[in-house]
């Protein structure tokens, strides 16, 4: 090694690399204290929000008031985008719960609507030339729990003759069938060749539709207890069907409602999109308040 390059390098040369490594260690920690203050200082604050007061939750559709809400606190380093704090309560009130919602679960805007939660959907998209004709019907001697709303039916209709019509009709349907019995003759003819159920009613007269999707949107553990109590097993019996009927049908079934003895058959569903499209079914509605719960 040259001895003259040696003696050519200057004391503290490297001096201003050391300052510069020393402030930018000083910047490193005054920042990362910094940051670590404020996260110690953000785990220390609370955030008062709204939470879910009643224990039972509240149902999907169910009116926000102010005796289901309540205050609640939560950690600052917690808190979540879509929280509403209770400084926001008046913007919540009078808006309708969009799914079920949990006890003591902080509330969040988008679990909220402004829709009217609307009972009895198919009604409002029944068309103006129909009407919904309600028939009481045997549960058990039409399919028991296979018909569902969308399902067509074909109805039957018995009766006793007047003596004055006991002449033999040479026109008669090949559906209409003639019984005698002793001074008596009953005919039996076709009602509705094929007429689509909207919904059922229990003995109640509810909407067993309507009743089920209220169930499923209950918690678990209450919607566990409401279904296994032999009040809800009555309660899912149909004792009437409401139909889909022209006017021409409502008025023949006014002529042989007073005398006449209805039997009811199913129809074939194939190809019928009236089970996917006329009504969401309980399974999609239970589906949906699952899929919404575990979105909370």
């Amino acid at each position: 090694m040259d001895i003259n390059s040696l003696k050519n390098i200057k004391p503290g040369s490297n001096l201003p690399k050391k300052i510069f490594a020393v402030v930018v260690s000083v910047i490193v920690v005054i920042v990362s204290f910094s940051y670590l203050n404020s996260v110690n200082s953000d785990a220390k604050e609370f955030v008062e929000i709204v939470v879910i007061k009643p224990s039972e939750g509240i149902p999907a559709k169910k009116l926000i008031t102010e005796n289901l809400i309540k205050k609640g606190k939560i950690l600052k380093t917690d808190f979540r985008d879509g929280m509403v704090t209770y400084d926001k309560v008046e913007e919540i009130l009078y808006k309708y719960s969009a799914y079920f919602l949990r006890y003591d679960t902080p509330l969040y805007f988008d679990q909220l609507t402004d829709d009217v939660a609307l009972r009895h959907e198919w009604l409002y998209e029944l068309p103006k030339e129909s009407e919904a004709l309600t028939i009481p019907y045997d549960y058990d001697k039409c399919g028991g729990e296979i018909l569902s709303p969308g399902d067509f039916v074909r109805v039957r209709v018995t009766f006793e003759e007047a003596k004055a019509s006991f002449e033999p009709d040479l026109g008669q349907s090949p559906y209409d069938n003639i019984a005698s019995t002793a001074n008596r003759r009953y005919r039996t003819e076709i009602l509705f060749d094929q007429i689509l159920i909207k919904d059922m009613l229990n003995s109640k007269g509810q909407s067993i539709y309507e009743y089920q999707k209220e169930i499923m949107s209950l918690g678990e553990s209450e919607k566990q207890k409401v279904m296994e109590s032999k009040e809800f097993t009555q309660n899912i019996m149909a004792k009437s069907l409401v139909f889909e009927a022209t006017p021409e049908q409502v008025d023949r079934y006014t002529k042989l409602n007073l005398n006449g003895d209805f039997t009811f058959t199913i129809l074939s569903r194939m190809d019928n999109t009236n089970l996917i499209e006329q009504l969401p079914t309980v399974e999609k509605e239970v589906e949906k308040w699952i899929n919404s719960d575990k979105n909370e």
